[in-house]
């Protein structure tokens, strides 16, 4: 029951394989959820596209089923608030009605285009050094050569769609058309826009697109939506939107973020150079800092985020979570031939248990997360994963384990150019995500990170949590410097000396396997690619 005065957010936490939608106090206190998948269409040449009509009405479903339980009064929820995946592109009309698939993060189709755009003489690691310079110079950053934002969303469209991209009143990105579905309003918050690389950072309190950079891009600012803050009341909740949900009219609707800051505040690490990982279908490191600031060569930058006067450095792992789902549904339970069994409901759970049957080392196995290229700290859509060092005396534990261990080897491959951007080691370092629940996975990050590590609260919240401390903090309910004290550590994993050498040895090996074989498969992914 919620004691007199106490408010609630519904918080939307909207990710790559799931939509879920939270109730949360204003203490921070998650008092339910209702979630279901949502599909991504892996399409040819490196397309991947969600279907943005369907995941509003997944929301609706979620939402209507979750205020429907009567967790609380339905007065007092006072405001709507989402964090959705970024870098994705959604061409609408005048009434917002979609015109093509959501081009999400994972869609590599117009990395040809990007490539084009950014060339130039002298070059520097595939960047013109003027263009590269501009662009740091003003946003912190560049196009990614992958194609994989939506800069190079807008460029595949302009050329292979132009039919839609002349069609198109404004390009959402995933936030701003769940904004539009709540107030009626075309807008993208600042942390959005900012990684359309067309906007001045140099303020993070004044974020605006730049001529000179849609002018480079060939872009036109009208197709663009309003930029707004994060924590800015964008107006109430569309009354036709409020009758369908059941909640009452003129709850606050405000701007929102896209996942990795609000992962980043939901795990209590919102002061300057506190550090926090989330472990989900990918992965990704969040560092508030007080400065802009880039690092071409490890493919980081601090860019705006959603606390209004400070940058976060964000380094993506492009693979993380997402591993285990792959051997689930390509190895183990896949329905072919040879058998035709779904996966256990539990199991992840499983997959825990079986995982901790294998000493740490794995036996000497090495996994590569690189099933869909990499982001950081190399910018290489052609990479791909791998299990290495296998031998007939290797069982199904290894394999489980070792991916386990494989992608925390490539988080502390991202980890030593993030303490050398920050200036100082990430200890102790929150983990969040769905892959944060796993006390063995925790474990491992510790002993291969060689770091402390917290397991926060409700890790698989924090992304929601996060949406409602940036709407209760855009209400005035709370300050940025609260927040801290609303996330509880659940429990605290120090590394085990005695595993040190393994560690190190696996990751020598790790960034071996790099060096070794990253002409090959972009060799051969080129060839597919053609």
């Amino acid at each position: 029951m919620a004691a007199p005065g106490e408010v609630f957010v519904l918080a939307l936490d909207l990710g790559t394989s799931a939509c879920k939608v939270d109730l949360i106090s204003e203490l921070g206190e998650i008092v339910g959820r209702e979630a279901e998948p949502v599909p991504t269409d892996f399409v040819d040449n490196g397309g991947a596209e969600q279907d943005a009509q369907a995941c509003w009405g997944t929301f609706v479903r979620c939402a209507q089923r979750l205020i429907g339980r009567a967790l609380v009064p339905p007065g007092a929820i006072v405001a709507v608030c989402a964090a959705t995946h970024g870098l994705g592109t959604i061409p609408v009309d005048r009434s917002g009605t979609p015109l093509h698939p959501a081009l999400i993060w994972l869609d590599a189709r117009g990395r040809d285009y990007s490539r084009r755009l950014v060339a130039g003489v002298p070059s520097v690691q595939g960047y013109g050094l003027a263009k590269l310079l501009r662009w740091v110079r003003l946003t912190g950053g560049a196009p990614s050569l992958s194609g994989k934002d939506a800069i190079g969303h807008l460029l595949f469209l302009r050329t292979e769609r132009p039919e839609i991209y002349r069609a198109a009143h404004k390009f959402l990105d995933v936030l701003g058309y769940f904004d539009f579905r709540l107030t009626g309003r075309f807008v993208s918050t600042g942390d959005n826009a900012a990684q359309t690389w067309l906007t001045d950072n140099r303020d993070p309190r004044r974020i605006r697109y730049h001529p000179a950079l849609l002018a480079q891009a060939g872009l036109d600012l009208d197709q663009l939506p309003d930029i707004v803050g994060s924590t800015q009341v964008i107006g109430p909740l569309l009354p036709a939107v409020a009758d369908e949900l059941g909640l009452p009219r003129g709850i606050q609707v405000v701007g929102g973020s896209f996942d990795l800051p609000a992962a980043g505040l939901g795990a209590g690490a919102a002061a300057d150079f506190e550090g926090q990982l989330s472990i989900a279908t990918s992965s990704f490191f969040t560092v508030h800092v007080p400065y802009k600031k880039t690092d071409v060569q490890h493919a980081m930058a601090s860019l705006p985020c959603g606390i209004p006067d400070r940058y976060m450095l964000m380094a993506e792992q492009e693979i993380a979570g997402a591993s285990l789902t792959f051997l689930r549904d390509q190895l183990l339970y896949p329905s072919d031939a040879l058998s035709q069994a779904p996966p256990p409901e539990d199991f992840f759970a499983r997959v825990n248990r079986a995982a901790e049957q294998a000493p740490p080392g794995s036996h000497g196995v090495v996994f590569a997360p690189w099933l869909y290229g990499e982001r950081a700290p190399v910018d290489d859509p052609t990479l791909r994963g791998m299990f290495f060092n296998l031998s007939v005396e290797t069982t199904r534990s290894d394999l489980l384990r070792a991916v386990m261990e494989g992608v925390a080897l490539n988080a502390r491959w991202i980890l030593g150019p993030v303490e050398s951007f920050c200036g100082r080691s990430m200890e102790p370092l929150r983990l969040a995500g769905g892959g944060a629940q796993s006390d063995l996975w925790c474990q491992i990050y510790a002993d291969v990170l060689g770091r402390t590590v917290l397991q926060i609260e409700s890790p698989m919240h924090a992304t929601a949590r996060g949406a409602a401390f940036l709407a209760l903090v855009g209400l005035g309910r709370m300050r940025f410097e609260d927040i801290s004290q609303r996330v509880r550590v659940q429990r605290r994993y120090v590394p085990h000396p005695e595993r040190r050498a393994i560690y190190d040895e696996q990751f020598r090996a790790f960034v071996d396997l790099y060096a070794g074989t990253h002409a090959i498969t972009r060799r051969l992914n080129r060839v597919r690619e053609r």
